[in-house]
């Protein structure tokens, strides 16, 4: 008889995670992610960049990808660091692509979220949970309009 056994023998999980808390009044905007942004992540043995839904995007500044978006990273040097350039939460989930060139993906800039699904990056570059603090400073931006619950 089949069975299904949820994440039998990975240790890690493959897909989306839903980071809004309704679908209702989203609104999302195009932008270019920088690939060199996206830190490398060992997974499953192999080294991979991903880009998870509900990561705090922010725009790229200075450097070779100005003009682009990456995670918000509070180490980064290229203005992802500042929270003034935070532009919304990623909405596409890219595994593997980024290994291979910039992409295009959408960034939710208005929406109600469930904060403790949202992320941000870690100095080390590690994906670690929104905090307070960043979540007060985004609902307070310029052109977002994101609540947290």
């Amino acid at each position: 008889m089949p069975s299904f056994i949820k994440n039998s023998g990975g240790g890690y999980t493959f897909g989306a995670n839903e980071y809004l808390r309704s679908t209702r009044d989203v609104k999302k905007e195009s932008y270019t992610v920088a690939a060199a942004s996206v830190p490398n992540e060992t997974i499953g043995g192999t080294t991979q960049k991903m880009l998870r839904s509900g990561e705090v995007i922010a725009k790229i500044t200075s450097g070779p990808d100005a003009g682009k978006v990456g995670p918000f990273q509070a180490a980064a040097t290229d203005g992802r660091q500042t929270t003034g350039n935070i532009v919304g939460l990623n909405d596409t989930d890219l595994p593997w692509q980024l290994l291979e060139s910039d992409r295009e993906i959408a960034v939710t800039y208005e929406c109600t979220a469930v904060q403790a699904w949202c992320t941000t990056r870690d100095a080390a570059g590690a994906r670690v949970a929104l905090d307070n603090t960043n979540a007060d400073l985004m609902r307070g931006l310029k052109g977002l309009e994101i609540h947290f619950k």
